[in-house]
């Protein structure tokens, strides 16, 4: 090989290394964009959930053939809980539903549930029946009060003080020890 068959070697791998020094500001920049839209979706899913202020109002159909309607209850304490038959945690937590309801209703609290993603309605009465409960619950046909409260899966649950606010969510079971002491707090209010 002769010096200028040398310099003609050295020259070509110098260019052929050139585009890939553009591949790392090129992918810094795709890993960056990919990154503001991850950030931007993660919070669009959460725009519009009310996590505070006012709760929104909705009508629900009850199982037993009364209407709920949210703005009738400003005065109490209400748990709105958000369940389906099928969904482990929503059994989890259905006794300590039961027992919140029983201990508090006499204080001005109220206790609704609203099934959610169900295959029928009677396996939705069915899963009341097994577990004794008394408190109101509705079906949420076309997901009106599931779409209002952006509510993912279940169960999710919000807790609303006496002037029509939402003081918590729940996403996940509940527990009796963990509500009863907001309830408290907010029927002392």
């Amino acid at each position: 090989m002769t010096q200028i068959d040398k310099f003609a070697f050295m020259d070509s791998g110098k260019s052929a290394r050139e585009p890939r020094g553009l591949a790392c500001p090129i992918l810094l920049l795709g890993v960056i964009v990919f990154a503001l839209l991850l950030g931007w979706q993660l919070s669009e899913r959460n725009r519009g959930r009310p996590l505070s202020g006012p709760a929104p109002d909705f009508q629900l159909k009850l199982f037993d053939g009364k209407d709920f309607t949210l703005s009738e209850y400003l005065g109490n304490v209400v748990l709105i809980n958000f369940w389906a038959s099928w969904c482990p945690p929503c059994r989890d937590e259905a006794p300590d539903l039961q027992a919140l309801h029983i201990d508090y209703q006499a204080e001005g609290f109220t206790l609704l549930g609203i099934n959610m993603l169900e295959s029928s309605k009677q396996k939705a009465l069915d899963f009341i029946a097994e577990f004794g409960i008394t408190y109101p619950n509705g079906e949420d046909l076309g997901q009106y009060a599931t779409n209002l409260y952006r509510v993912e899966g279940p169960p999710e649950s919000f807790l609303i003080d006496r002037q029509g606010n939402v003081r918590q969510f729940y996403i996940g079971s509940v527990n009796y020890d963990l509500v009863s002491s907001a309830i408290e707090a907010l029927l002392a209010e």
